[in-house]
């Protein structure tokens, strides 16, 4: 949160619009006039003029006065792919409302992100509202504050004030078109490939009695009601919706030796890559591990699992041959991705019962895909 209170540190300006021009050259046409003819009228004419512009400045110190202003980013942000920034200012003054507020996103370099317009901020009162963005490039996205303008009263004048407020937001990999061989030919059903054992995964098992220790969200109501007792649910464990993604993040550029930059097509599309593969089995409902060099993630479900994955891979460099990429192996889908010539290569190691393996050379015609790739888990 940042306050808009009068500062020494914060810049201001006052330029004049297109319009507040065309006036400043009347009133100053209307003084020179004024002068030299000594027309009381024109004195009368000129000095009221004097005072709109004097007034446009005063009113709109005050509608910028006492305002706090907060960014409300979203949690989860693709490159490439359009997101709401939200913005909110909370009117701190008692008594006076303000009109025609315009709030813009600081880059540290370069015109402002966006903007958003607040036509009228009651005294006390807090609004939100929001700008579309895009972020073309992952990593960090630094915002470096905030300017608020207005052109209140008379639109002569648009006074502005920059607030430092720097916040870095992490930026997610790019999602893209997943070849078809790399995934099960056809969406695997809930309830197959699954044990006959117990567990709270899965479809539905069987009824039991409540004991110690159970999870009171297995209660099943409806029957613990008619019999007297509390009884809970128990599901089938889904042991064969597990998948692992090898990444391979050996800079290709650098062939290998030592540490790269990541900036490389290549590399970058096989990190978009991995992330989407991630993505497409999370939102399947796998249990997703990850490896990759010097990083092993254990396989696990769920919004969590994408944002340490996502969160790697937003800051994934290319390395040498020297750090291992080192298999857990297990059972379930594997899959394999590293920088191609052509596009990233996908190749499938092991697979589920029931389900062939294939893979996708960078040489080879193109593949069939699976897109557009959904929305990310956040």
């Amino acid at each position: 949160m940042s306050s808009l209170l009068p500062s020494l540190r914060q810049r201001r300006r006052l330029p004049p619009t297109r319009e507040g021009w065309w006036f400043l050259g009347a009133t100053l046409l209307v003084g020179v006039a004024a002068v030299n003819s000594g027309y009381n009228l024109l004195f009368l004419v000129w000095g009221m003029m004097l005072f709109l512009i004097f007034a446009s400045g005063l009113l709109a110190k005050l509608v910028l006065s006492r305002l706090e202003v907060t960014r409300n980013p979203p949690s989860v942000i693709h490159a490439g792919a359009p997101f709401l920034m939200g913005i909110a200012v909370r009117n701190g003054k008692r008594r006076l409302p303000s009109f025609s507020i315009e709030a813009e996103d600081l880059l540290p370099a370069g015109p402002p992100a966006r903007r958003c317009f607040f036509l009228k901020l009651p005294a006390g009162r807090l609004q939100q509202t929001s700008y579309r963005n895009v972020v073309s490039h992952r990593g960090y996205h630094r915002l470096s504050g905030f300017r608020l303008a207005t052109k209140f009263p008379f639109g002569l004048i648009r006074k502005t004030r920059d607030i430092s407020d720097p916040v870095e937001l992490l930026v997610y990999p790019a999602l893209v078109p997943i070849p078809a061989s790399a995934l099960p030919q056809a969406p695997v059903r809930r309830g197959s490939h699954k044990a006959p054992r117990r567990s709270r995964r899965g479809d539905f098992y069987g009824l039991r009695e409540y004991r110690q220790g159970d999870d009171p969200r297995d209660i099943h109501w409806r029957t613990s009601a008619r019999r007297g007792r509390p009884f809970v649910r128990e599901s089938e464990d889904e042991s064969g919706r597990l998948a692992t993604i090898l990444f391979d993040n050996r800079n290709p550029a650098q062939g290998g030796g030592g540490s790269g930059d990541g900036l490389d097509d290549a590399f970058e599309a096989a990190v978009s890559m991995a992330a989407s593969l991630a993505a497409e089995l999370l939102q399947r409902g796998y249990r997703v591990g990850f490896a990759a060099r010097g990083v092993t993630l254990p396989a696990a479900a769920g919004p969590a699992q994408g944002t340490r994955i996502f969160g790697f891979l937003a800051l994934v460099v290319g390395v040498s041959d020297s750090l291992p990429l080192v298999d857990p192996g297990g059972e379930g889908l594997r899959l394999r991705v590293k920088p191609g010539r052509v596009q990233p290569e996908v190749e499938r190691l092991g697979g589920a019962a029931g389900v062939g393996a294939a893979g996708a050379d960078a040489g080879a015609a193109a593949p069939a895909v699976v897109g557009p790739v959904r929305a990310p888990l956040g």
